[in-house]
């Protein structure tokens, strides 16, 4: 039900759609007579927009999840088991041209390979289902799968968790397989912006992780200046608002502790 619902809430809240939403509702406004009404919501919608246009917002709201993890986290000389989150895939061009096909945080995937050659005898678990709704078809773990294959790494030695449809769903599918114990190293690979959120929900399903951030989208001195990268900036908002939205709306649902 939550995968559902954070997918219609997504819908209404993403900051493109508002924009959109306002813009017409002010026409609407503007051609039957409440023009004053319509000016002042415009002006309103154009201040916002602007602002997360010049100024890096979005950047910043992910700077402040990623700070955590900016020191290289000590990796200790045993690890038992290695967790990989997916979402480096685009499932829908792999299935489409039949060939291997990486977004933007690939380095889930890249560093990945270097950890597991690394530890060999530790297990592996690659988690990534679908997160399209009514596409189950369209999984992460099938081009992991293959990823790894070219890659010359052993697929036979990881186990491809390909149910989850999202972060809450990769830790508890995760888990059944995993079956950690308490005194097994675990190490988490992910994004990360994304790092916060999944430790949060293995901590509160009693699963200890040490943290292996990757893909990282800011650089450590951040500074909040303006600049003339729009369209990056407006991606970058919609990105980061994203991500904290995910780690409210999981604290409000009980799925983890905190949301920071």
């Amino acid at each position: 039900m939550s995968f559902y619902l954070s997918k219609i809430l997504w819908l209404i809240v993403n900051p493109f759609n508002i924009f959109i939403f306002i813009t017409l509702f002010t026409m609407f406004l503007y051609f039957i007579n409440f023009r004053r009404l319509s000016l002042i919501i415009y002006l309103i919608n154009f201040i916002f927009i602007a602002l997360i246009s010049f100024l890096p917002i979005g950047s910043y709201l992910t700077y402040i999840i990623e700070k955590e993890f900016h020191t290289n986290t000590k990796i200790p000389e045993r690890v038992d088991g290695i967790l990989i989150l997916g979402g480096a895939t685009n499932p829908l061009l792999f299935k489409e041209f039949d060939q291997i096909s990486l977004n933007g945080s690939a380095e889930r995937l890249v560093e990945s390979v270097m950890i597991i050659r690394k530890f060999e005898k530790a297990k592996v678990i690659f988690s990534g289902g679908s997160g399209i709704v009514n596409r189950s078809d369209l999984g992460h773990s099938q081009v992991a799968k293959l990823f790894y294959k070219k890659m010359g790494v052993d697929i036979n030695k990881i186990f491809f968790e390909d149910k989850s449809r999202n972060t809450h769903e990769n830790i508890i599918y995760s888990k059944k397989i995993a079956k950690p114990k308490k005194n097994e190293n675990w190490l988490l690979i992910t994004s990360a912006f994304h790092m916060k959120r999944a430790l949060l929900i293995a901590e509160k399903n009693n699963w200890k992780f040490i943290p292996y951030a990757v893909d990282f989208k800011n650089i450590k001195e951040f500074k909040l200046t303006p600049n003339l990268n729009l369209l990056s900036n407006l991606n970058s908002f919609q990105s980061g608002l994203h991500e904290w939205l995910g780690l409210v709306s999981y604290y409000l649902m009980g799925k983890t502790e905190k949301f920071l």
